[in-house]
């Protein structure tokens, strides 16, 4: 029999699920899918019936990296991890905090860490006509496939898609200016941030390289997890010294 994971892989990534088709997928019950929901695991739209539909992508992202890797950081220690893997100051934390965090740094592989910092941000899929996709590009702080470093990754951006971050005060005005509709048919992936995190999101044009690292390796492409996951790996191990 095949594995959740493998199933999960062959899934159109860019459709819907609903609640009890997530939870065969996942193998859980369709109250752990709705749990699942809340808690910011798993990304869904309330249609006007009051159904969920369950982005499959998530779905698709859980089943495969959940298994035997503890709970995910909170949103302070998650962006804490980056920072440190990126070379940055973390003075949000304290002392205790930050001794906690480089004990666990020092003992994770980058697919743990991709687990780990899961709860960064809310993903959202849209689709954005072209004449809007410069108006998106220049109100996001890139990431992932829209990064800088695909070059140096031996990547090249063919998707035609745009990823980056954006706050959450900021969207609703974002999705009226570049008339954004959630569909199927994505072109822009966005990762919407909170009030709570510890950094200003606007000192930032690009995503330092472990968050871009981190998105990329949360792709359902596998060249472009492949080229996340290594570097990821990488800088892992530089910060290890």
């Amino acid at each position: 029999m095949n594995s959740i994971a493998e199933k999960n892989e062959r899934a159109t990534l860019s459709g819907k699920y609903t609640t009890i088709q997530s939870a065969d997928a996942l193998g859980v019950s369709r109250h752990q899918v709705v749990q699942l929901i809340h808690a910011g695991e798993l990304h869904a739209v309330r249609t006007a019936g009051d159904v969920f539909l369950v982005d499959a992508a998530s779905v698709a992202d859980y089943a495969r990296l959940r298994q035997g890797k503890g709970r995910p950081f909170s949103v302070n220690v998650a962006w804490a991890a980056l920072w440190l893997l990126s070379g940055l100051d973390v003075g949000w934390l304290a002392y205790q905090q930050r001794r906690r965090l480089r004990m666990r740094l020092n003992e994770m592989s980058a697919e743990e860490v991709v687990w780990a910092v899961r709860r960064r941000a809310r993903l959202l899929r849209v689709r954005i006509d072209e004449s809007f996709l410069k108006t998106a590009h220049e109100n996001l702080v890139l990431s992932g496939v829209s990064s800088n470093l695909l070059s140096e990754l031996g990547l090249t951006d063919g998707t035609g898609k745009l990823e980056g971050y954006l706050a959450d005060r900021d969207l609703e005005a974002f999705m009226q200016n570049t008339f954004s509709a959630q569909d199927d048919d994505t072109n822009v992936i966005l990762r919407v941030v909170g009030e709570n995190i510890p950094f200003n999101l606007a000192g930032y044009k690009e995503m330092p390289r472990a968050v871009v690292a981190t998105d990329l390796a949360a792709s359902a492409d596998v060249r472009e997890r492949s080229a996340g996951l290594n570097l990821l790996e990488e800088l892992l191990n530089e910060w290890r010294g």
